[in-house]
């Protein structure tokens, strides 16, 4: 019995930090986006170097491409004309 409550006890810890850790990882993303200021017009080496690496790309047509960062309650869509940010999309959620 001592064990199965140690291991509940563990499990909802566990889960607890996983989910801190997540708000955690969102909150310094969005930190990294606000402190550019405007975005379009900088170029996308610049705002990865800022930010790191997107986590997902897809191009649209020759010379357009657009990057996508991802996190808990927050998603920034970044679309690029010769390399160089033209729109932003935010989604920051509650």
């Amino acid at each position: 019995m001592k064990t199965l409550l140690l291991l509940a006890v563990v499990v909802i810890f566990a889960s607890l930090a996983a989910a801190w850790a997540g708000a955690i990882r969102s909150r310094t993303l969005r930190h990294k986006f606000e402190s550019l200021g405007v975005i379009p017009g900088r170029t996308m080496a610049e705002i990865i170097k800022f930010v790191g690496e997107p986590h997902r790309r897809s191009k649209l047509a020759p010379g357009r491409e657009v990057l996508e960062w991802r996190r808990i309650n927050f998603h920034v869509v970044l679309t690029f004309t010769a390399e160089v940010c033209d729109k932003v999309e935010y989604d920051a959620g509650p």
